[in-house]
């Protein structure tokens, strides 16, 4: 079987015919706090209301083709103490079926590889080459990420590649410097520097990053996630741990 369609939701779960009236006001409030951006709120509500995650299963199977569904629900299974790398990987395997024009659902359970049955094969490599070459630089980025964690014998490539299509990502260039370091440390040191310094500058003085943290954005948690792995939005603690490894 495929690997791009094997232990899709499809194959997991069965959702309600019609959402009930508890979920519809679940909903409601939902749509509610996305429209005034209380995003902070509703990261709130939706870690703790109780069936928020069948809601959103129930929502993203009446209708699988509209994205913001999927967004919402896989959104949701990558908040903090929640995360579910299993179900996102199979969540995203499933939307990118039904969304082949938005490789971010591709490249997001790529990143998860390894989980359900996701395994690289031939197919999944193919596919991966081909988005690189057409996707956003993150989303470029991304999948190179991932490729040269999986394909091991041309993580060097992979990861090359990543800085080419996305030079502000700092994660593939530490990654880079890593490569190196078990071979040749002079330039995996080079690498480590370029990566320290690109990153100081979205911290000030005391360390704090300039960028306030706003909560669940269901609009823009795709462009979120790609800085989080990408390392865009690294935390002080990891930046520091990368300036220690270059003295």
């Amino acid at each position: 079987m495929s690997q791009l369609k094997s232990s899709l939701i499809f194959d997991l779960y069965t959702g309600n015919q019609a959402l009930t009236s508890i979920q519809q006001k679940m909903l409601e409030r939902i749509a509610l706090l996305v429209h005034d951006k209380r995003f902070k709120e509703l990261e709130q509500f939706m870690r703790d209301t109780p069936d928020i995650e069948q809601l959103l299963i129930d929502y993203v199977l009446l209708d699988p083709t509209e994205s913001y569904r999927w967004d919402l629900l896989i959104g949701y299974e990558r908040l903090d103490r929640i995360e579910d790398y299993d179900r996102v990987n199979a969540f995203c395997r499933t939307a990118f079926s039904y969304h082949p024009d938005k490789p971010f659902y591709f490249a997001l359970a790529l990143y998860d590889m390894g989980w359900n049955d996701f395994e690289i094969d031939e197919e999944v490599i193919e596919v991966a080459n081909q988005l690189i070459e057409v996707a956003t630089p993150e989303i470029s980025a991304l999948i190179c990420l991932s490729m040269s964690k999986v394909l091991r014998h041309k993580e060097r490539e992979y990861l090359q590649m990543a800085i080419e299509r996305c030079p502000w990502a700092v994660q593939p260039t530490f990654s880079l410097g890593e490569h190196y370091s078990r071979f040749n440390p002079r330039l995996a040191k080079t690498y480590m520097e370029k990566g320290v310094a690109q990153l100081a500058l979205t911290f000030d003085d005391s360390g704090e990053k300039s960028k306030p943290v706003i909560g669940f954005n269901p609009h823009t948690w795709q462009r979120d996630v790609c800085n989080e792995l990408l390392g865009m939005d690294m935390s002080w603690t990891e930046y520091k741990k990368y300036k220690r490894m270059i003295k």
